[in-house]
C-alpha cells in the first residue's frame, strides 16, 4: 500500500543560481518545515534530501541535495511539495491538519447537509472553509460556528446562527 502523502507546500522559483529555492508552506506548517529531513516534490514524488532550510518571512529558502542549478529549480517551479503523513507531528486536542479536513461532510446543528468541505485558506484573523453542495458557503473557522469535528467520521457540525444572511 502506498504510503499516504500530505502536500505541504508549493516550489515558487529558484532563489539565486545555485539551486536554492523558495518554498511557500500552507497551513501552520512553518515551525515544522525545517525540521524535514526529506521531502517528495512532483507529481512523481521525488523524495529529496533537505540540505539547508531557513525561514525568511512566510516563504522558505531550501537547498536540497541533487538540484544545483537555477534551470533545474526553474524544471520544478509551482510543483507541490509532499511529505508522508506520518511524519506530521501530533496535534493538540480541537487542533486538525488541513488534509484531515478536505472532504468533510458538513452539517448544521439540526443534521441538515450542507455541502462537502472542498478548500480552506487563511484569512488574519482565522481559517475559512469553502463549503459546496449546490451552492458555495464560506464559512469562518471560529468556536462560534464550529461545533464539532469528527475525523473518524468525516464529519463537522456548525451553528448556522452567526451567519445569518450568509448562508442564503
Amino acid at each position: 500500500m502506498k504510503d499516504l502523502l500530505v502536500s505541504i507546500a508549493r516550489v515558487k522559483g529558484p532563489r539565486g543560481l545555485k539551486g536554492q529555492i523558495w518554498l511557500r508552506p500552507y497551513g501552520d506548517s512553518f515551525e515544522q518545515f525545517k525540521h524535514y529531513k526529506y521531502i517528495m516534490v512532483g507529481k512523481d514524488h521525488r523524495p529529496l534530501e533537505v540540505v539547508h532550510c531557513q525561514q525568511k518571512g512566510n516563504m522558505y529558502i531550501v537547498e536540497l541535495k541533487g538540484l544545483n542549478t537555477r534551470e533545474q529549480v526553474d524544471s520544478i517551479k509551482g510543483e507541490e511539495v509532499f511529505i508522508k503523513k506520518e511524519w506530521l507531528p501530533p496535534l493538540e486536542d480541537d487542533e486538525y491538519y488541513w488534509c484531515d479536513l478536505i472532504g468533510m461532510q458538513v452539517f448544521d446543528l439540526e443534521g441538515t447537509y450542507l455541502g462537502d468541505l472542498l478548500n480552506i485558506f487563511r484569512t488574519g484573523s482565522n481559517d475559512v472553509y469553502v463549503v459546496n453542495k449546490e451552492k458555495e458557503y464560506l464559512i469562518p473557522a471560529t468556536v462560534d460556528v464550529v461545533k464539532e469535528v469528527s475525523i473518524k467520521e468525516s464529519k463537522m457540525i456548525i451553528d448556522t446562527a452567526p451567519l445569518e444572511g450568509l448562508m442564503e
